[in-house]
């Protein structure tokens, strides 16, 4: 079944349902239906045809999601780019991943080498005149969606995923949360990511209302909309819920008692920080791992987040989760290794079939997330690093997220990355990128970590900075830090 055949049977139940809400679109579930029919004959005339791929660069998460509409409907397969991304990078994209075309909602400051689309406020007036019925023929099975992933360390990989393996993830998504069909979703994330994307689809698809907050906000801003609008919804990243907990401190009761879900994605979070999210902002807090190639792998949820805020939840039913050594043979429950799974919202292949030694990959039938953990017999799951941050000092293998938990328990400590640099007699050094609370210096974290890490995994460099650079999902590009250190040095 091909994914926009999904929606047209919501928009046929509840025609004047609202659908979504945006900074440039306010549609019911009947005009959304509408709007992408007509954008579809619109970029049919304009040489998009079925099995095109289409890069899609628009602020408006709400655009954005008609654009895919649009696509499925006519057997386009699109193809989710950054929006804050230069000419220069959309071009490399274009030629990595074949775009026939990019939707964009404003024309590049420097010249572009690649074909585009503009889809801008005059776009609802270029599209009126097109039919706006859902009648595009027959055509051959496409993919559902090209996702590209973060590239926090290397460039993006093509994630193929199919209709039925995307569906498959929408509908798991529904169980994450949900007390009553419908609702209202607050998503303060651009769809260019994975995570939001799903998630704002999956909750179209069981008739919810999907309000898409303008990307630049302040927490005060967001609560606002969140208690204002009513939201039964909201989901976030880590960077956005330490503006939250920052809001509420001191508070002595829940900031969004009314919430269904209050769920967190797309980067690690400490275990206090999820413990004061469940007690501060919403007892319905939850926590997702998951990855653009595997699709939610555990959940954190419930009285789990108080018992085992350490793990990232349990291993979901649906997946078949192994730790491999690094020969890949199967280790025991309880050891540590590099996490491979299978499930049916997996995705079986790449674009171009790409891959890296680390990191996302598919091999023998299984996905591997790129990242190393260990989980215990009941089903726990914990994250140690990803396979390319594993720091080896001395013999010592170090997970940068142990040394970030020992790190963040100073009260004058905000956010912590770490990192391995250069190697010496010893093997890699070890530094800590630190964004202070107070007032903080290099002795009194040297002294800090002495009496709660072992030589081998102190610190040898402390850096101390504004902020910690971030993709959209929240996640330190630590590339960017090691880049900051090699430029010091």
């Amino acid at each position: 079944m091909n994914l926009s055949d999904v929606f047209i049977s919501r928009a046929n139940r509840w025609p004047d349902r609202r659908a979504i809400i945006s900074p440039r679109l306010n549609l019911s579930f009947g005009d959304l239906a509408i709007r992408a029919a007509r954008s579809a004959h619109e970029l049919q005339a304009r040489g998009v045809a079925p099995g095109s791929n289409v890069g899609i660069a628009v602020r408006d998460s709400g655009e954005a999601i008609n654009l895919m509409l649009s696509l499925w409907m006519m057997g386009a397969i699109p193809v989710p780019i950054d929006f804050r991304s230069r000419a220069s990078e959309r071009a490399i994209l274009t030629e990595e991943f074949d775009l026939i075309t990019i939707i964009e909602d404003r024309r590049a400051a420097e010249s572009a080498s690649y074909a585009s689309i503009l889809v801008d406020d005059g776009w609802t007036d270029c599209i009126a005149k097109r039919d706006g019925t859902c009648s595009f023929g027959n055509f051959e099975p496409a993919p559902a969606i090209i996702s590209l992933t973060s590239g926090t360390t290397a460039r993006p990989l093509g994630i193929v995923l199919d209709q039925q393996q995307l569906l498959f993830r929408l509908e798991t998504n529904l169980q994450l949360g949900r007390r009553r069909p419908g609702g209202f979703l607050l998503d303060p994330i651009p769809v260019l990511s994975s995570g939001s994307r799903n998630h704002a689809l999956s909750k179209l698809f069981d008739g919810a209302t999907a309000f898409f907050h303008s990307p630049v906000f302040s927490a005060e801003e967001l609560a606002e909309a969140v208690l204002s609008n009513k939201a039964t919804g909201l989901c976030v990243v880590p960077t956005i819920l330490r503006g939250l907990l920052e809001l509420s401190c001191g508070r002595r009761a829940p900031l969004f008692p009314h919430l269904d879900v209050l769920y967190c994605f797309g980067a690690s979070i400490l275990p206090e920080e999820k413990r004061r999210a469940r007690s501060q902002l919403c007892e319905h807090f939850a926590e997702g791992y998951s990855s653009t190639i595997s699709g939610r792998i555990s959940a954190l949820y419930g009285s789990d987040v108080d018992e085992r805020p350490e793990t990232v939840g349990r291993v979901l039913p649906f997946i078949e989760l192994q730790i491999m050594d690094r020969h890949d043979r199967p280790r025991p429950i309880g050891t540590e290794g590099v996490i491979r799974v299978r499930s049916p919202g997996m995705a079986t292949k790449t674009y171009r079939n790409a891959s890296r030694a680390d990191g996302d990959r598919i091999k023998d039938g299984w996905v591997y997330p790129g990242d190393m953990g260990t989980v215990d017999d009941a089903g726990f799951l914990r994250i140690l690093a990803r396979t390319s941050e594993l720091i080896i000092r001395g013999g010592t293998n170090v997970h940068p997220s142990e040394v970030e938990a020992v790190i963040a328990q100073h009260q004058d400590v905000r956010e912590v990355a770490v990192v391995g640099f250069a190697r010496s007699r010893e093997g890699e050094e070890i530094a800590a990128f630190v964004v202070p609370s107070g007032d903080l210096n290099e002795a009194v974290l040297v002294a800090h970590c002495r009496t709660r890490l072992s030589p081998d995994k102190r610190p040898r460099r402390f850096v101390f900075v504004k902020e910690l650079p971030r993709n959209a999902n929240g996640k330190v590009i630590r590339a960017k830090l090691l880049q900051q250190l090699q430029t010091a040095s």
